[in-house]
């Protein structure tokens, strides 16, 4: 398994050594920047959440010891000292390939994908670690409603813009962020249909629109926008007389119902944001709707989603042997109501959202064994036995109200970052939890940059889960990272 590790990394080095060989006559290239590195872990029956969570589903499967390494190679497109781009065409290409050992040993690709730039549009395929939502922080945030980094990256075809760019005409008050995509979810099991297929050929229908508001100069800035995904497949296979693909397709990317009901199981949130400047810092208040079905339509389930606040410190570190404060994140999510507890056809009240599972797809809104969304509406699997379960849905637990706090900083060259996180737990609507489990899970992590080798530093993490929701656990992780380009 180390040979084939070693020689997907070699391979990939000749590869963008070679595309990079043939741009450097046209300097539409930077020089192709490496990362290597390797973590111990030490866990006593099992890892905590916070080493596992929102790491993409790499992090390796053990109760006691495990081993992980990692070689990053990228290649991305040239900028300018003011960050933008030197040419009207460009490309870009990451290769990711991680190696774990522990009660099992796997070789997995979470990242590895070609992509291509006209201007500010880019089209790219392949698999990639992304988080989709409002967020005041992708590193500090607990993670977005409906697409966190918790799940193992699917691999999609994408065409999206490279960030906010400027609506022509509004003089840069008005920036738009679009994408629109297609992605392979692979085997899904079926659990319900009217002629017994046991599992179909999922795919992923994905899409997102914000708009930002305000000069670059103001103090106050606003986003806007939504991400809208979709799970579908199989529909001519589950339902007698059902959509043929093409016809399924453009039914899931329009929205457009079908038999009373719309095709494939769509989750998404609509957010809303603002920024404000400070002389001492950056505000960014954040509220993510969570939409499951058309509760949020009708305001049914207003009371649920992610709230947060983040503050970005400004003010210079005058003395380097001094605590410094760079970033603090406060949120809420809350998923406790759901839009209540009817779900009637006569009166049009449509409650009992039950979010994240679907009554169709047994895997719910979730890739191979991980919840794509809030890492707080967790697998039932890594809920503790004593609750009750069910084999036909990925959760017993989606009915969560969650305080994190997390934040970031640094002592001399000692770099600091803290995550806790405390839920009350109330199981699902159909079966709801006897008591209420009550979890509080956290993390605090150092890091060092080691002056005798450049590019080299040293991280030691630290996480605990104390709780009845799940296990009680407790992780060490250390871990070596170099950094360089060529």
């Amino acid at each position: 398994m180390g040979h084939t590790c070693s020689f997907l990394v070699l391979l990939a080095i000749l590869i963008l050594q070679s595309l990079f060989g043939r741009s450097q006559g046209t300097n539409l290239q930077k020089p192709i920047e490496y990362s290597l590195k390797s973590d111990i872990f030490l866990f006593n029956g099992k890892a905590p959440f916070w080493i596992t969570t929102n790491q993409y589903s790499t992090v390796p499967n053990a109760k006691n010891f495990a081993f992980s390494t990692r070689a990053s190679l990228k290649a991305d497109y040239q900028r300018d000292s003011s960050n933008k781009f030197r040419h009207f065409i460009g490309w870009g290409a990451h290769i990711l390939p991680v190696l774990n050992i522990g009660d099992t040993t796997a070789l997995l690709l979470p990242e590895g994908f070609l992509k291509l730039r006209m201007g500010s549009f880019e089209i790219w395929a392949g698999r990639r670690r992304e988080v989709y939502g409002l967020l005041g922080d992708t590193l500090l945030s607990a993670g977005s409603f409906a697409w966190s980094g918790n799940a193992f990256p699917m691999p999609k075809i994408q065409l999206n813009t490279t960030g906010f760019v400027d609506v022509p005409g509004t003089r840069s008050l008005l920036a738009f962020n679009a994408s629109f995509s297609h992605g392979l979810l692979g085997n899904m099991p079926v659990v319900y249909g009217g002629r017994g297929i046991k599992s179909i050929v999922g795919y992923l229908h994905q899409k997102t629109f914000y708009l930002k508001i305000g000069k670059p100069h103001w103090r106050l800035h606003f986003w806007g926008g939504f991400n809208h995904q979709a799970q579908w497949g199989g529909e001519n296979q589950i339902w007698p007389h059902g959509l043929p693909p093409q016809e399924a397709w453009w039914a899931v990317v329009s929205g457009k119902p079908w038999e009373g009901s719309r095709v494939g199981n769509h989750i998404g949130t609509i957010d809303v944001g603002f920024q404000w400047k400070l002389n001492t810092g950056t505000l960014f208040f954040y509220r993510q709707n969570i939409y499951d079905d058309g509760s949020l339509y009708t305001f049914l389930n207003i009371k649920d989603g992610l709230n947060g606040i983040s503050f970005q410190n400004q003010r210079p570190q005058n003395n380097l042997s001094t605590f410094h404060l760079n970033k603090v994140v406060l949120e809420y999510m809350n998923s406790y109501d759901q839009g209540g507890d009817v779900f009637d056809f006569v009166t049009g009240v449509f409650g009992r959202d039950n979010y994240i599972n679907h009554y169709v797809y047994k895997q719910g809104w979730s890739y191979q064994g991980q919840g794509i969304g809030t890492p707080f509406i967790a697998s039932q699997e890594a809920i503790k036995k004593v609750y009750p379960r069910s084999d036909k849905q990925f959760t017993n637990n989606n009915r969560v109200k969650a305080l994190h706090v997390a934040a970031m900083g640094n002592y001399g060259d000692w770099n600091w970052l803290l995550k806790t996180s405390y839920s009350l737990n109330f199981g699902i609507y159909d079966v709801p939890f006897s008591d209420t489990p009550r979890q509080f899970s956290g993390l605090i992590q150092i890091q060092k940059p080691l002056s005798w080798l450049k590019g080299l530093s040293w991280t030691t993490t630290f996480s605990i889960d104390r709780g009845s929701l799940f296990d009680s656990a407790t992780g060490l992780q250390v871990g070596l990272c170099k950094s360089g380009n060529f």
